[in-house]
């Protein structure tokens, strides 16, 4: 999991007014909105524009469904949610007044394709439906809420709430279902607090120049200090599993409105634990939510018996390489620890880091269990580099490594260049282009005409495709899945840095270039049709 799979995006419950018709939340759970088509809907076009101060709630994109979603006129907002291969994102065409998201839906995306909204429509700010809490429960399901109104509630209240869980479908078109839909009271108290939204969220680091085990988890709660004499009561819980990710990282903690009294003071509690064991933790009280209190908060935890190095061992060293180029920013270096005579190399430990904007070498730090360490074998080190998820350096083989104490310094990893493609699938190469006409359009975007074609195939069986327009040119790579005198079929893996997938079908004679076109053809989320 890059990120954690029990985080809580909740949205603001915007109350409103009745219900004009019946809401599909009442309607029978057999239909289904969401087709498997590929293709992110648009944003409303009557939406407003984001401006001023509510352009803080507005998230950049990061990752391949961030892109997807933004290109298709939305804006996101709160954190996305990733489980395996599905990543949940919520996203606004614009805000009420109080900057409030309005006109929103969650985004579900399965390996990067989508799979289905959570609504099928968006929500209205202060109107029956409004989606609120989701939870990412695991790699085929999610859960959500939705706030129920009736006339005669007031615009904070909501009387009802819809509780909803969803199915992932399995196999190359995943698609997200509703499964069960319940209907239930809200039951409320007169200490209740409310607040613009109830989302605490902000970052956890520590000072250690350490790094976390790709096992640790994150734990973050809200937690009612108020009373000196008794144990902290536990408003609200969120577990992060960082799967490699280093400190600072990130969370949002949703909380329940009717658990919070306005004359009591909560706090902001951290840990950090590898296998049950405790590495770090808050020293530091960190007030949030109400006497004046923010909810966005910066913590940092402190070790405990000394962190994740000491208690057990640690390898530290650098990695690099001879080339004389520059990586691109952020790329991922990950370092394993492997025993000597598995060839399959499963890692008895390892470590993933970004390389942010610096330059090698690069420094890590390796922890391990000393209890998974047999001290009668031999044991190795492997490294690679990868850029946008693609190999670009790695270890030519093993660096062996002494484990007599808890701790290994000074260990230089040298890496050398990675080949930029596998093994020839074809042994044979194919240069096409020629001048004529065709179309390409792009979800709702309009038509743009074609006046150029070109098809590249090399020996190692990795293609690509390039059609311009006046308005600009599109590259599709990807890898030859079928090649004779007359056809070509490339499966598309990528659209420059741009994620895409589908079919080109390429028909020529001899040199001569006859067609191009695209069979289920995605480029970021959106469907492509192709003709040239």
């Amino acid at each position: 999991m890059r990120r954690t799979s029990i985080l809580l995006i909740t949205l603001v419950f915007l109350a409103g007014a009745a219900p004009a018709q019946r809401s599909w939340l009442d309607r029978p759970v057999d239909s289904n909105w969401n087709n498997g088509n590929g293709v992110v809907p648009n944003a409303p076009r009557n939406a407003g524009r984001i401006e001023g101060i509510c352009q803080d709630q507005v998230r950049q994109p990061e990752s391949i469904a961030d892109r997807a979603v933004t290109r298709a006129g939305w804006f996101l907002f709160g954190a996305s949610q990733t489980y395996g291969a599905v990543t949940l994102v919520t996203a606004m065409a614009d805000v009420d007044g109080m900057c409030r998201p309005n006109n929103y839906n969650a985004f579900v995306f399965v390996g990067n394709r989508f799979a289905g909204t959570l609504s099928p429509t968006p929500a209205g700010a202060r109107s029956d439906g409004a989606l609120g809490s989701v939870h990412l429960a695991g790699p085929r399901r999610i859960t959500a809420e939705f706030a129920r109104y009736t006339s005669q509630d007031a615009l904070c209240c909501p009387s009802q709430m819809s509780f909803v869980e969803y199915e992932i479908s399995s196999g190359a078109r995943a698609v997200v279902r509703v499964a069960d839909v319940r209907t239930e009271a809200v039951c409320r108290d007169g200490g209740v607090v409310e607040t613009q939204d109830n989302v605490v969220s902000g970052t956890v680091t520590y000072r250690q120049r350490s790094a976390l085990p790709r096992t640790a988890v994150l734990i973050v709660k809200i937690v009612d200090v108020s009373r000196q004499d008794v144990s902290a009561i536990v408003v609200a819980e969120q577990r992060i599993e960082t799967a490699g990710k280093q400190v600072p990282i990130s969370f949002d903690i949703a909380y329940d409105r009717s658990r919070i009294q306005q004359r009591n003071t909560y706090a902001i509690q951290a840990e950090i634990r590898d296998s049950g064991r405790l590495l770090f933790i808050t020293d530091t009280r960190y007030p949030v939510i109400t006497q004046g209190n923010p909810r966005s908060v910066d913590v940092t935890v402190v070790p405990v018996g000394g962190g994740p190095g000491p208690r057990g061992g640690t390898i530290r060293g650098s990695v690099t390489f001879r080339e004389r180029i520059a990586l691109a920013a952020n790329s991922e270096v990950m370092v394993k620890l492997v025993d000597s005579a598995d060839s399959n190399r499963t890692a008895v430990a390892e470590t993933t880091f970004s390389t942010g904007n610096r330059q090698p070498p690069y420094s890590f730090e390796l922890d391990y269990e000393p209890r998974e360490i047999n001290r009668q074998r031999n044991y190795e080190l492997y490294a690679e580099i990868r850029i946008a998820g693609r190999l670009r350096f790695k270890s030519d083989a093993g660096q062996r490594v002494e484990l007599r104490g808890n701790r290994t310094d000074n260990v230089e990893l040298v890496l050398t260049s990675a080949p930029e493609t596998g093994e020839a699938v074809t042994g044979r190469t194919l240069d096409l282009s020629r001048l004529g006409a065709g179309s390409i359009k792009i979800g709702d975007r309009s038509t743009q005409f074609l006046i150029n074609g070109r098809v590249n195939v090399r020996t190692d069986g990795t293609a690509e495709v390039t059609v311009s327009s006046l308005q600009g040119t599109y590259r599709f790579g990807g890898r030859v899945t079928f090649f004779d005198n007359e056809t070509v079929r490339i499966a598309v893996e990528n659209s420059g840095d741009a994620d895409a997938s589908g079919e080109i079908e390429v028909k020529y004679s001899g040199r001569n270039l006859r067609s191009v076109g695209g069979t289920d053809l995605i480029l970021d989320g959106q469907a492509v049709t192709l003709r040239f």
